[in-house]
């Protein structure tokens, strides 16, 4: 893996660290870290397979005039929002780079300033979230990546009970990508009162239905949905594929368990038991759409709210010492396992150990004409 994303994970790591024994943040060296992340995922180049894709509907839209924008958004197969953006953009002469650089600025702005806001711990969360959220939604699946800020933004309005704001938000993700639409259930969920029983039964039942094969029923459901159904059957051959037991699936169930053994700990917090809802509707409904990418791409609008859960918790632990440092330590080292899988897996494949910038003399692309 390249030099900044060590030095951003270790960063991270040790602020966290810092943060958590003083129980006490530096804004300041947060919102560096923050523009730091943002700079490398704005100016990176050709860093996934899917970089191409878009690259090229940008230049499409650079030789289309406004006529012909409804069938080239039809064409595509992508958001008229994010088409409009980068509509918007190339006619005022800027190139491909300014869209990976907005995207990627706004996109953590939204997320990094609600984890400060409500996280308790604000770098264990970045921390937690950088690897691997920060890796695929701000380098790879940008789209899904800028609509998932705005549903962490959206909790605010959650806790406040704002449901006009909320769904505004939900409107404008859905302009971007359209399985936000999953995240307007979150308005309900959130306040609703659960205890370790009600979580050990739900996420008991998901894993079962999963590797029972009871989980097909999401393909009767979806026919039935009044919208949906197009992005579905793009993804349905995938539906349920890589059915044995993953790392994924074990991380999952430690996680919930932790949650259900250090619950008592924390429940009498309004914003943790909000946030833990979250996830936890995350664990059932990876389990019940299966580990394809549309089992993937849903539940990460619930799964994203695992840092938060677990910082909050952190922020508000009235149990042991001991029993609070064991929490963080597992957490951080399980951050810093995947840290090295992802190495292993990931960072040759998608050119995240051979980082590049726009400004490179090979790049196609650079900010502006």
């Amino acid at each position: 893996m390249s030099f900044i994303y060590i030095f951003i994970f270790t960063f991270l790591g040790i602020m966290s660290f810092l943060e958590f024994s003083k129980e006490q943040s530096s804004k300041q060296l947060y919102v560096m870290i923050v523009i730091v992340m943002a700079l490398t995922a704005g100016f990176g180049y050709a860093l996934s397979p899917d970089w191409h894709a878009y690259y090229e509907i940008f230049t499409y839209l650079s030789i289309t005039n406004w006529s012909n924008f409804i069938r080239i958004a039809d064409m595509s197969g992508m958001e008229k929002g994010y088409l409009f953006f980068n509509k918007i953009l190339v006619d005022f002469g800027f190139d491909f780079g300014i869209i990976t650089l907005l995207i990627a600025s706004i996109s953590l702005y939204l997320k990094s300033s609600t984890f400060y806001k409500y996280g308790g711990f604000p770098f264990f969360v970045l921390f937690l979230y950088s690897m691997p959220n920060f890796m695929f939604e701000e380098h790879v699946h940008i789209r899904q990546g800028i609509a998932n800020a705005i549903a962490v933004y959206s909790i605010r309005y959650i806790i406040d009970r704002n449901f006009l704001k909320f769904l505004i938000c939900i409107v404008i993700g859905y302009q971007f990508h359209e399985a936000i639409i999953v995240f307007i259930l979150a308005y309900w969920i959130a306040p609703m009162k659960f205890n370790e029983t009600i979580m050990g039964w739900l996420v008991l039942l998901a894993i079962v239905g999963f590797y029972t094969g009871l989980t097909s029923i999401i393909e009767v459901v979806m026919k039935f949905m009044p919208i949906g159904q197009d992005k579905f059957e793009s993804y349905q051959s995938q539906l349920g594929a890589d059915g044995d037991v993953a790392v994924g699936d074990f991380v999952k169930i430690i996680s919930v368990l932790s949650l259900i053994i250090y619950n008592k700990y924390a429940e009498h917090d309004k914003l943790y038991c909000y946030f833990r809802n979250l996830f936890i509707v995350g664990v059932l409904l990876y389990f019940f759409l299966g580990k394809g990418i549309f089992g993937i791409r849903l539940p990460g609008f619930y799964l994203v709210f695992l840092g938060m859960t677990i910082g909050r918790m952190l922020y508000v632990f009235q149990g042991s010492t001991f029993k609070r440092y064991l929490i963080y330590f597992s957490f951080i080292s399980y951050t810093i396992l995947l840290i090295f899988w992802f190495q292993v897996k990931q960072a040759h494949k998608s050119n995240f150990g051979n980082y590049r910038t726009v400004f490179s003399k090979e790049a196609a692309y650079g900010l502006w004409k």
